[in-house]
């Protein structure tokens, strides 16, 4: 099988679990551009890969390093608008959009966006996309003992800012 016919059957495969990781991740439901991407650089990548992981593990760990490509050049660009208007603008949400987000899942991913980038991989990759520990470790280029233990930290960390919201409730996460 040829390298282009090998990345269509992954994208056919894998594309939509890249996909939704990648929403997850970024925050955004516009990431076409981000899984074309992460589909391009497996393309371009495919020699390395050895076939020691299994594809969509490989092609989780383009995506996260895509993604955080993105937040850079995000980030990059939000300094420049910032620095060319000379005022910072903060967007707060209103107590009428926490109570809305706590009616449904979006109260978990508020919570899940505030934790730090560590707490927030692991989540995403053990929790939401079902990566074995070993999986994960491979992704992130860690331990599985790491995942673990970052595991346990990021889900009583997202549990402590679940509960504190106002009348917020206990949150299940089915990983415990």
């Amino acid at each position: 099988m040829d390298g282009y016919s090998k990345i269509e059957e992954w994208f056919l495969t894998y594309g939509s679990d890249v996909h939704h990781f990648l929403v997850y991740y970024t925050g955004q439901n516009q990431v076409e551009d981000l899984v074309q991407d992460v589909f391009a650089k497996a393309m371009k990548g495919l020699h390395r890969f050895e076939g020691r992981s299994s594809p969509k593990t490989w092609l989780f760990s383009i995506a996260l390093r895509v993604a955080m490509d993105d937040q850079r050049k995000r980030k990059r660009i939000g300094l420049l608008g910032h620095r060319l208007r000379r005022e910072q603008t903060v967007s707060v949400p209103t107590p009428e959009e926490i109570h809305f987000h706590r009616e449904d899942l979006q109260s978990v991913y508020v919570c899940l966006m505030k934790l730090k980038r560590t707490y927030r991989d692991v989540l995403l990759l053990r929790v939401m996309e079902d990566f074995s520990a070993n999986e994960t470790a491979e992704i992130l280029n860690w331990t599985a003992t790491r995942v673990n233990v970052t595991l346990h930290r990021a889900i009583k960390k997202l549990r402590i800012q679940y509960e504190s919201l106002e009348g917020g409730g206990k949150l299940a996460t089915g990983r415990e």
